[in-house]
């Protein structure tokens, strides 16, 4: 409990200094930009090749500031002296500090010579520890996919591009948050860590659609599924410096990474971006000011009454004891089976909407990055462990220990912003200093699960070569459980148990410390 009283100050002084810097920078312009759609799905023209491999290398050091559960009473009060999850190391979440390869991740991509020179491919395999890979650690196929160019806009003699369609199907990263697409490229990434609502809601656990655990599938979804886009860019005015328009329609599987479609539905997804170029500048750094939106809906077919009494249980049954225990229906796949009958489909909906800027405003200075978001999810919420600490995120436990809100509010934000620092201090190699403030409401409005954080993270990069660099994160965090008012008031405190027992876990979320090295690759094998 001390930690975050000792933070909440500082972070609000500090929110007050972001929020300034926000309209100082918004004068400007407004975030370091990128087509996203065009870089990952298609290959640039006038430059078609059969093989080209690609990858990046992030081994990386974490340090947690974390304290253990202490104070926690009744049902929770086993949890004393555990770590709280959210300040523990991924993917095993057992540790405050530890080295490990967080990103390992090799492709090949390139043009279907010479079958035609309008089919584009993609392929990303994951090898690094996190969640995509866990719990065997073995490699991860993350993008496999084929784009169709033929309907694309042309070029026109002006210089302008026209609107089409080419349409991409397979697996790969559907249009969602802007912070999710640029993170998927080690050219863009800044901070070593995300702002936590685009963690929470992008990064998703799919549900499965059946049994007495709403099992969720063992991997995290990367923000990936597999299905079919539709989509196009358009660009027009000067040549030298257009204006462009993007568009991007998908349907996908709703399941995540690897899974057919499980429960007859599906998920819809929507990007609308304009952009102003400002130069001739192009690929994941270029010179641009964009605004953008996303929405993303479809239905997960979800067994929230378990005990067949025509409730909602709004909670998970006791792992070892509920419904008899595994062994009473003959294990994990049987007691998925026997207790299925009860499902429904259920909504999800995560929409946002954005600003970016990146560029060199004033002569003789560096370049200049802002980046803001505003983002929301409603309906299906995966909140996380029945008992929210590493002591309990065995195997077992993970399955059938899991916590979900049916219709849970979860709203973020975030501001960002950063700058060149190398030209005033003579440094040749480039170096960049950022600073970013997020906040988050997990089941905002929920009487008994209701959690609100703040971050501000300030990182520092050090191009040590074009491909390589150095980044140093550090963020200052604050997590509570203060507008939780359910439960049995606590002594004479007054204050309710939920509270009490969600900030005695929360208090020891500590401020965090990373250091990553990342190397980008590239070879062209064949033209």
């Amino acid at each position: 409990m001390k930690k975050n009283s000792r933070s909440v100050p500082k972070l609000s002084r500090l929110s007050a200094a972001v929020t300034a810097a926000t309209i100082a920078f918004g004068s400007v312009g407004t975030a370091e930009a990128a087509n996203w759609f065009k870089l990952r799905g298609t290959e640039p023209g006038g430059t078609a090749h059969t093989l080209q491999v690609w990858g990046f290398l992030q081994p990386t050091f974490v340090n947690y500031d974390t304290s253990a559960i202490s104070g926690a009473v009744g049902k929770a009060s086993p949890l004393n002296g555990t770590l709280p999850i959210p300040g523990t190391v991924p993917p095993r979440r057992t540790d405050k500090s530890s080295f490990y390869l967080r990103r390992a991740r090799i492709g090949i991509r390139g043009t279907m010579i010479p079958i035609s020179n309008d089919i584009d491919y993609f392929i990303l395999t994951e090898m690094g520890q996190n969640g995509i890979t866990r719990p065997d650690h073995n490699m991860t196929v993350l993008d496999a996919s084929v784009t169709f160019n033929q309907l694309a806009g042309k070029r026109r003699d002006d210089g302008s591009k026209g609107l089409g369609m080419r349409f991409r199907m397979g697996q790969f990263l559907f249009s969602q948050t802007s912070e999710t697409l640029s993170n998927s490229t080690p050219g863009r990434r800044v901070h070593i860590w995300m702002p936590e609502a685009t963690f929470q809601n992008a990064l998703g656990r799919r549900v499965y659609d059946q049994g007495p655990g709403n099992f969720t599938g063992t991997k995290v979804d990367g923000a990936r599924d597999i299905g079919l886009e539709v989509f196009d860019w358009t660009e027009f005015g000067d040549p030298n410096s257009p204006y462009e328009f993007t568009y991007s329609l998908g349907v996908s599987n709703g399941d995540g990474i690897g899974i057919q479609n499980a429960d007859r539905n599906y998920r819809y997804y929507g990007w609308l971006s304009f952009a102003k170029l400002f130069d001739n500048t192009r690929g994941p750094r270029r010179h641009d000011a964009q605004v953008y939106g996303f929405y993303q809906t479809g239905d997960i077919r979800f067994n929230n009454d378990l005990n067949g009494d025509g409730v909602p249980d709004h909670k998970q049954i006791n792992p070892v004891t509920g419904l008899g225990g595994l062994a009473a229906c003959g294990g994990v796949d049987a007691c998925r089976i026997a207790n299925a009958g009860n499902a429904k489909d259920i909504n999800q909906k995560y929409w946002g909407i954005g600003v970016q800027y990146f560029n060199r405003p004033f002569k003789g200075y560096g370049q200049v990055r802002f980046n803001a978001q505003y983002e929301k999810a409603q309906g299906l919420t995966f909140d996380g462990q029945q008992v929210p600490s590493a002591l309990f995120s065995g195997p077992l436990f993970e399955n059938f220990g899991l916590r979900y809100n049916p219709d849970g509010v979860n709203e973020g934000f975030y501001i960002d912003a950063g700058y060149d620092i190398n030209k005033h201090l003579g440094i040749k190699k480039r170096t960049t200093i950022n600073l970013r403030y997020d906040e988050y409401d997990r089941n905002k409005g929920n009487a008994g699960r209701a959690i609100h954080t703040e971050q501000l993270t300030l990182t520092g990069e050090y191009f040590f070569h074009k491909k390589a660099r150095l980044t140093l994160s550090y963020g200052w965090r604050k997590w509570d459980a203060n507008d939780r008012t359910a439960g049995k008031i606590i002594g004479s405190s007054g204050t309710p148990a939920s509270r009490h027992n969600g900030n005695a876990v929360l208090s020891g979320v500590g401020n965090r410390f990373g250091a990553q090295v990342t190397f980008i690759f590239k070879n062209v094998l064949l033209r």
